[in-house]
Parts: C-alpha cells; sequence; structure tokens
C-alpha cells in the first residue's frame, strides 16, 4: 500500500510538470489569439485560423496513431533497446512529414476550393514545410514521460511557444504584416522547434547502449493500425463542425468560431498531463499482469477525484463569466464567441476521466477506433441535416458536444467493464455535486451584481468575480471536507527534502 501511495505520489509530481508546460502552451497560444484578433481584419484572421485548422486536421491522419506507440512499447524495452526504438519509430516520422508536406503543397488548390476560400492555395504553399519539420518531434512526451523526465518537457514546451509567439507575431505587429506574414513565422519557429525536440528525444538515452530493438515495424503497426483508423475518423469529428461553418458561414462566422472554441488552459493542462503520465504506466501495469481492480482502478479514482478538485470550480467560473471573458480576450467585436464558448465547455463537464490511456494499453485499440467510426458517421449526417434545416452555427455546434458526450460515455462502457463495475461506479458523483451545487449558486449572484455595475470594467468583473468566489469557495471546501492537501503535499514533501 505504502509502494502504490508513493507512485502515485510520483505520478502526481510527474503530471505537474506536463501540467506546467501545457499551461504556458496555452498562455502563449492565448496571447497570441488576442493580438491577431486586434491587429488583423476578420477575414484575414479567419484565413490565418483556416490554415491551422487544414493542418491540424491532416495531422491526425498522418501520424497514423503513432505517437502513442511511444508510451506503449518503451516501458516493455530495456533501456539498451530503448535508443533503437526511439529511432525507428522518428525516422517513420520523417518519411509521413515529407509525404504531409508534399500533399499539403500539391493539393492546396483543392483543399482552397472545397473550402471555398481562393487565399488558401497561397497560404497553404507557405505553411506546407511545417509538416516535415514537426511531425518528427511526435511522440517526445511518452519518451520523457516513460523515463520520468518530464521537467524537460515542461522546458522544451516554454521555449518553443515563446518562439512561436515572437515569429508569428512581431511580424505583424512590427511591420504591419498580415497573415501571409504570421504564416512565415510559423515555418520558421517549427524549425527551432524541431531542432530542441530532436535534442530532448534522445537525452533519456544518451548513456544508454544502442542493442538492436526487439519490437518489430510489424508489431508498431499491428498497434498503431486500429489507432489509424481511430485517427481517421477523429479527424472527420474534430473538424466535421469547422468543416460545415466554414464552408456555409463564411470566414467571419468562422472567426468567431474559433475564437469561441478555445480550449481552457486548466482543462487541457490537466487531462492531457494525466495522459500523458499515466500512458507508461497503465502499460507496465497491464504487462505485468496486474489485477485490475486492485492495481489500476484506485489509480484511476485517485486521479479523476483530483482533477475534478481541480477543473470544475474553474470550469464554472468559465462557463457563467463566459461573456465577459470573451470580450476581454478579443474585443467587443467577437462578444458573439461567448455562444459557442458556452456551448463548447458543457463537454469539459465529462473529460475528466482519463480513459483512452487505459484502452490502448490494455488492447482494446479496435473498440477505440470503432467508437470514433459510429461517432463520426452520426455526428456528420446531424449536422448535416441541421444545415437543411436550421441552417444556424450554433445548431451545428450543440450537435457536436452531444456527440462528443456520446463517445465519451461509449469508452467508460470498455473502462467499467475492464474494472468490472458499472459506469457510475467511475464519477465520484458526491464529490461533484459539493464541488457544483453552492458554486454555481454564488457564481450566479456574483455575475448578476458586478455585470449590473455598468461602471465597472470587464477586466475588474472579472477579476473582482474571481476573487470573491474563490475566496467563498475556499471557505465552502473547508467546511464540507473538500480535501485539496493531498494534490499539494507531493510536491511540500519534495520541496522539504
Amino acid at each position: 500500500m505504502e509502494n502504490m501511495k508513493s507512485n502515485t505520489d510520483s505520478n502526481t509530481v510527474q503530471a505537474f510538470w506536463v501540467s506546467i508546460g501545457s499551461l504556458f502552451s496555452f498562455g502563449f497560444s492565448i496571447v497570441s489569439s488576442m493580438i491577431l484578433s486586434r491587429y488583423l481584419v476578420k477575414e484575414d484572421y479567419g484565413a490565418y485560423k483556416q490554415v491551422l485548422y487544414v493542418y491540424n486536421s491532416l495531422l491526425i491522419v498522418f501520424t497514423l496513431g503513432l505517437p502513442k506507440a511511444f508510451s506503449y512499447f518503451l516501458p516493455r524495452v530495456s533501456i539498451e533497446e530503448s535508443k533503437n526504438l526511439i529511432n525507428k519509430l522518428t525516422n517513420l516520422f520523417f518519411l509521413l512529414g515529407g509525404v504531409f508536406s508534399a500533399s499539403l503543397f500539391l493539393f492546396s488548390g483543392i483543399i482552397a476550393n472545397v473550402l471555398k476560400s481562393p487565399e488558401l492555395e497561397t497560404a497553404l504553399k507557405i505553411f506546407s514545410p511545417v509538416p516535415l519539420l514537426m511531425l518528427p518531434t511526435m511522440g517526445l512526451e511518452g519518451i520523457l514521460s516513460t523515463f520520468r523526465k518530464t521537467q524537460f518537457l515542461t522546458v522544451y514546451t516554454i521555449f518553443t511557444r515563446v518562439m512561436m509567439l515572437i515569429c508569428v507575431v512581431l511580424p505583424v505587429l512590427l511591420f504591419s504584416g498580415g497573415y501571409i506574414q504570421a504564416i512565415v513565422g510559423f515555418v520558421v519557429a517549427s524549425f527551432l522547434s524541431f531542432i530542441l525536440a530532436l535534442y530532448f528525444k534522445y537525452l533519456p538515452v544518451k548513456h544508454a547502449g544502442n542493442k538492436k530493438c526487439g519490437v518489430t515495424y510489424n508489431e508498431i503497426f499491428a498497434f498503431s493500425t486500429p489507432l489509424l483508423f481511430a485517427s481517421l475518423w477523429g479527424m472527420l469529428i474534430q473538424s466535421a463542425d469547422q468543416f460545415f461553418i466554414s464552408r456555409y458561414f463564411g470566414a467571419k462566422t468562422f472567426a468567431d468560431f474559433s475564437n469561441g472554441s478555445t480550449e481552457l488552459p486548466f482543462v487541457g493542462m490537466i487531462i492531457g498531463a494525466c495522459s500523458t503520465v499515466l500512458s507508461p504506466v497503465f502499460s507496465r501495469l497491464n504487462h505485468e499482469s496486474f489485477n485490475p481492480k486492485e492495481e489500476i482502478f484506485p489509480i484511476w479514482i485517485s486521479v479523476f477525484e483530483k482533477s475534478a478538485k481541480l477543473i470544475y470550480p474553474l470550469l464554472l467560473y468559465c462557463w457563467i463569466f463566459a461573456d465577459v471573458l470573451m470580450v476581454v480576450l478579443y474585443g467587443d467585436i467577437y462578444i458573439t464567441s461567448a455562444i459557442y464558448f458556452r456551448i463548447k465547455l458543457v463537454v469539459n463537464f465529462f473529460t475528466l476521466a482519463v480513459y483512452a490511456p487505459l484502452i490502448i494499453s490494455v488492447g482494446k485499440t479496435r473498440y477505440y477506433a470503432n467508437v470514433h467510426m459510429y461517432g463520426a458517421i452520426v455526428l456528420i449526417i446531424l449536422e448535416y441535416v441541421s444545415i437543411l434545416i436550421f441552417r444556424s452555427p450554433y445548431f451545428i455546434t450543440v450537435i457536436s458536444v452531444v456527440c462528443q458526450i456520446g463517445r465519451i460515455f461509449a469508452m467508460l462502457y470498455i473502462v467499467a467493464k475492464f474494472f468490472e463495475v458499472k459506469v457510475y461506479h467511475l464519477f465520484p458523483m458526491k464529490l461533484l455535486l459539493k464541488i457544483a451545487a453552492p458554486s454555481i449558486l454564488i457564481l450566479f449572484l456574483l455575475h448578476y451584481l458586478l455585470v449590473s455595475l455598468s461602471f465597472l470594467g470587464n477586466i475588474f468583473i472579472l477579476l473582482i468575480g474571481f476573487i470573491a468566489y474563490m475566496i467563498i469557495y475556499a471557505l465552502l471546501s473547508y467546511t464540507m471536507k473538500i480535501n485539496y492537501s493531498q494534490i499539494f503535499k507531493p510536491f511540500m514533501s519534495r520541496l522539504s527534502k
């Protein structure tokens, strides 16, 4: 039991480092969006976002599910074989990156026609070197997490995001550049990321041997093929609402939607960090034939409870103050983004369960792929029907969120079956109600009082509302015995050593 507690604390510390990197990543991303939203006209900003949309959508396809192979196979091989395994996977990413870049350049005109955005052709050709530079950086999280070196991931993330901010934003600020200059800056920043990533990928095995790895390419592709199909369907899922809004409502509406779809830093930060750290842990435990209910289920519950305590209070604050938040971030012309923002935030109440690492580690990749396949088919049909009937971008966003929640529960079904428990046992319902019920009441009251005081600026409304909420919530959490010490205790013990 003591060993399990020690491992859990270690996982918490490792997740902390990943979270810090994610926080800085989001911070620089949001600052970049705030600046570009104000210095580019809506059409140019929408075009820049469309380029990133095309890249991120196709990225899912061209990575073939391989990034997860690092955290799956590395815990199962010796340190002497690790360097050879990293070489194998990195070489595949070089090949895939080259194909991706060539495809982006050659088919830029077709993509621009499909999205009915002629200016995209030139933009995509300029952007085309990025995949060749960025795909070889894939898997860095899995490598550093496996070797418990996530502090280097934080260094990498902060450095690369600073470079991205400087290279993308400065041409627009200093030289009155447009979205083309921002894209050129993105390419330059990608090159710097590429150099640093290659150094960090081999840092943990720098002094290890280079013994031939027993993991073959056949085994790698046998693992990643179901994930490839999941990625293909995942690409359709991620791009569906963006495609329909871009094609049927134009660049201006797409700009509103893009800003409203902003991911909250602490959600992606915490959930992403947990996934990164737990993937090799689950893979190792399952490989060593541990009892799932006794060894893995306590880790699952512990991670869920800690995530809920951190995420739910902040998530509720952002949902209720969404209108003020969007204006502060992007300006008055993006007030409409608050509608998309509130709709999209609903799904984050269900994303606390870190199901993907577990499902993949226990070999249920085919089920994982099938959920994405059926989910994509249902989503596309419903969104297209909504275009014919309602022709509203808001309906598209609602359908996207409902379908995503459905996919989450489909994943949780197989997780519950693996642990031999009911689905509702996966949720600490008592804790969630303790957090949500009083928070909603407090926040609605604060929002009504502060917004009605028209002499306050939006920034002051956010600050006063947040500080007042945190003070009241801290007192309530103490009286309701919501224990936060278990989250911060591992860091305090590390500092005391």
